[in-house]
């Protein structure tokens, strides 16, 4: 008899400790690891590591890792956004906006403990370059190059 409250005592435990995992796993803003590509970028978010100063309910941090899987590219700029509940305007993200001459194939580039507000439904990120000059005049015309964009968005679970 003591066997077998012992065992139910036991399985319930573990069953109790599953199920809290599991739903502290749903109440993830993003369901990740999240990746997203086209022919030239590839961006990923992953969770990243909670620290004392995150706040449940107030935002959660993601590793945001994306990657040139195209051709090298000039003059390459980063720039995030969400948007808010009941409103249009997409807010920066960004204190300063990352921006690189050069941005070679391969080459990667991370945002670590990335904090995405929980009230956000909504994550952009927009990467914008220049194209090489494509003939005599573009060349001679330095830094009138054309300009590229791509944007990305990602929407959270629920």
């Amino acid at each position: 008899m003591k066997k077998l409250i012992t065992s139910l005592f036991i399985f319930s435990f573990i069953a109790t400790g599953i199920s809290s995992n599991v739903a502290a796993k749903s109440e993830e803003l993003f369901k990740t690891p999240i990746i997203k590509q086209s022919d030239q970028w590839k961006i990923e978010i992953k969770k990243g590591k909670e620290t004392t100063k995150t706040t449940k309910n107030v935002s959660e941090k993601y590793n945001v890792i994306i990657t040139n899987i195209g051709k090298d590219l000039d003059n390459v700029e980063f720039n995030t956004y969400r948007n808010e509940p009941n409103t249009k305007t997409k807010y920066g993200l960004s204190i300063y906006d990352d921006q690189y001459k050069e941005f070679k194939h391969g080459q990667v580039f991370e945002f670590s403990n990335f904090p995405i507000s929980s009230k956000s439904n909504e994550l952009e990120f927009e990467i914008s370059w220049h194209g090489k000059p494509q003939n005599e005049n573009e060349i001679k015309r330095k830094g009138l190059e054309r300009k590229y964009k791509e944007t990305f968005t990602f929407s959270p679970s629920k």
